[in-house]
């Protein structure tokens, strides 16, 4: 049995290199985390959101139910928190 997760999330205005992230849990649907995550949008200071599917022993984004931007990576800790932040950039040394 699948759940579904709307992480939304936004610029944390303490660390330009950082995003917020608040986890909502609970959805029976991908399409129930999509309009939980389209009813937080006009929110101030939120940027997007990613709705997860979360299995016993796995997870997966659902890209087409998802806002995200450009760079973005996906972390998930081993309490089943999922964290979205800028892409790490490459430098040239």
């Amino acid at each position: 049995m699948s759940d579904f997760i709307c992480v939304y999330f936004g610029h944390d205005s303490n660390n330009p290199d950082k995003w917020w992230n608040i986890n909502a849990k609970g959805f029976a649907t991908p399409s129930e985390a999509e309009k939980h995550g389209l009813f937080m949008m006009p929110t101030a200071g939120v940027f997007g959101f990613a709705v997860i599917e979360e299995g016993e022993d796995f997870w997966e984004l659902i890209l087409d139910r998802s806002i995200l931007p450009p760079n973005y990576s996906i972390d998930c800790d081993r309490l089943g928190t999922f964290s979205i932040q800028p892409a790490p950039q490459l430098t040239m040394v």
